[in-house]
């Protein structure tokens, strides 16, 4: 199988012999076949790490390694397989490598991957889903230094900047109050897992009255069984909806028990709204810029932060590794569409 070096411009080049590099795919996932490992494969592998439980991260593999609190989360999904339950800071030992998980940020027991190789000694961060602004509901961001980084860069332009977290809540509760004092029912959209949570603790912490829809209120428990605690009772809208209460509802969910409700205004919390984008076409009468993503700016700021000697973004946009590259960071940004299995980058050795 033949693995091509990408250098920052884009071209490619034959690895010099002897040189030392981890090569690495990426389609519906990361692979590192060097390692024979695979991060955040959507397919099912024998073995796969899952950084954290949202979906576009995740696969039925025989042998995920993921933390107790992703496992709590995915619940039966894996009921099939054999996990790898993998705390935070305690190494997997295999023969090729050492994994330790650390922190992400991004919602309850989302991980990073600090991946050590033991021929060579190099340290390869894989980020997945990271957030590196302070959350009420999930363990805080750790930045880790390494040689390596694989970093999500879902926001990656540089028109994705967000303003302060407490500037966009303040908005949203003057909005909410506005709603509530005119008779109308506000419904404020958020993903079901991590962000519902976040913006839960929050409507609560500000006095709401907050009722949640079922899928968010059943990974809202796990949140409690794992010891978050949320200043308020936490209540599922099970079809009625008392005057004054705000109901917190999944973007995209099928609206049929919301029919009946009159005077309904839909709030939705999302980092596309700093770039004037909803990429599926959502309604809202009100859209902030609020994310569980970094921006561009916190997305260079972690770079820097972890100091490495070379960058693969993935996903997101390409505009972040050549504003690293602008930085004097060797960067390339993998885009897995199109991109054959047998077709890779080399991860430098350095």
């Amino acid at each position: 199988m033949l693995y091509l070096a990408a250098l920052p411009g884009g071209d490619l080049e034959r690895p010099k012999k002897g040189d030392v590099q981890v090569q690495a795919v990426f389609k519906s996932g990361v692979y590192l076949p060097d390692l024979d490992l695979w991060l955040d494969s959507t397919r099912k592998r024998d073995f796969s790490l899952i950084s954290h439980a949202h979906s576009d991260h995740t696969g039925r593999h025989a042998r995920p390694v993921l933390t107790p609190n992703t496992a709590k989360l995915l619940g039966d999904y894996l009921s099939k397989s054999d996990p790898v339950l993998l705390p935070y800071h305690e190494p997997f030992d295999s023969p090729n490598y050492t994994m330790t998980l650390y922190p992400a940020g991004h919602c309850l027991g989302s991980a990073q991957a600090l991946i050590e190789s033991k021929e060579t000694g190099e340290r390869l961060l894989y980020t997945g889903d990271i957030k590196s602004r302070p959350s009420p509901t999930n363990e805080p961001l750790e930045p880790v230094a390494c040689d390596t980084l694989v970093l999500e860069s879902t926001y990656g332009r540089p028109d994705y900047v967000f303003p302060e977290q407490e500037q966009v809540l303040a908005t949203a509760f003057k909005t909410l109050r506005m709603w509530l004092s005119r008779g109308e029912r506000p419904v404020v959209q958020g993903w079901r897992l991590g962000k519902s949570q976040e913006i839960l603790h929050h409507l609560l912490a500000e006095g709401f009255d907050v009722m949640v829809e079922e899928s968010i209120y059943l990974g809202t428990q796990v949140y409690l069984e794992a010891g978050v605690e949320f200043p308020g009772k936490v209540m599922m809208f099970d079809g009625d909806w008392p005057e004054g209460w705000v109901l917190l509802f999944p973007p995209g969910k099928k609206r049929e028990a919301l029919r009946q409700f009159r005077g309904k205004r839909t709030l939705e919390l999302t980092g596309w709204a700093a770039g004037g984008e909803a990429p599926w076409g959502w309604r809202a009468d009100a859209s902030l810029p609020y994310s569980d993503h970094p921006d561009f700016n916190e997305l260079v700021a972690y770079v820097e932060a972890v100091s490495p000697k070379q960058v693969y973004t993935v996903n997101g946009f390409p505009e972040l590794a050549q504003r690293l590259r602008e930085l004097g960071y060797p960067a390339v940004h993998l885009n897995g569409r199109g991109q054959k299995q047998e077709i890779g980058f080399q991860m430098k050795l350095v």
